[in-house]
């Protein structure tokens, strides 16, 4: 189970707060929370603190948003690992 909570930071900025776990059915969800019906917006956020799992094709959207500029807000240091960042 996923639970996605977008919340708008203004200037077409999205903070997207991620609770559960991350799994293959749920990707298609978050991308959809990112693209809204307003299009992409230009700066994302993510918030990754109630994030608990996050499968092979979870860790790889995590990934590739990161490496296009998102940036974390919160994460643990399990899923960081997973990402092989530094905990924000």
């Amino acid at each position: 189970m996923l639970r996605i909570t977008a919340h708008s930071t203004g200037n077409s900025a999205v903070l997207l707060k991620l609770e559960g776990k991350l799994l293959a059915p749920w990707v298609d969800e978050l991308e959809r929370s990112i693209n809204g019906s307003s299009g992409r917006p230009t700066a994302i956020k993510l918030d990754l603190g109630a994030l608990t799992f996050a499968d092979a094709m979870g860790i790889q959207i995590l990934s590739k948003l990161i490496h296009g500029g998102a940036t974390l807000t919160a994460c643990s240091g399990y899923i960081a690992a997973l990402l092989h960042v530094e905990k924000p």
